[in-house]
């Protein structure tokens, strides 16, 4: 079972590799004009940090991370919630890369992605307000009413 996951695991950052090395070929075939604010800001003398320095970086920590990204992000959330879990870990990978992208150093990248893990978990039970949202077929007319009713009542 475990040496399963680990070829999926395995299995899955190669072809993210794949996948990354594909759309910036892409990218550079299309040139200079198909990133026009990179060029301005070449132009304008100011520089950001190596983009492929960092991406290089950040491809190291998801081999590396992810699943443990993943555990943590799946032990933080309610049992019903399960199917949130690659999102939140997706959001927690985005927000990894802008962390990255203000020139902040990094020194242990395990304790910085699982913090980021449960405050993403976390956050998002805050916003929610804990609302579930419920499969309602609105074709029964009867139960969309009652479901209506209810939703009014309760907001009242």
């Amino acid at each position: 079972m475990v040496m399963v996951a680990e070829r999926q695991a395995r299995r899955l950052r190669a072809s993210l590799g794949e996948e990354i090395e594909d759309l910036e070929r892409e990218d550079n075939a299309c040139g200079p004009e198909a990133e026009p604010v990179a060029a301005a800001v070449r132009v304008a003398g100011v520089s950001r940090p190596a983009d492929a320095a960092l991406r290089v970086l950040l491809d190291s920590w998801f081999r590396e991370y992810a699943p443990m990204v993943r555990r943590v992000v799946a032990r933080a959330v309610r049992r019903e919630d399960v199917d949130l879990v690659d999102d939140l870990a997706q959001d927690v990978w985005v927000e990894a890369w802008q962390y990255l992208l203000r020139g902040n150093t990094v020194t242990r990248p395990a304790g910085l992605l699982a913090v980021m893990a449960r405050s993403r978990v976390c956050g998002h039970y805050r916003l929610a307000r804990v609302r579930r949202e419920t499969l309602t077929d609105f074709q029964v007319t009867e139960l969309a009413v009652d479901r209506l009713v209810s939703w009014i009542g309760a907001a009242a």
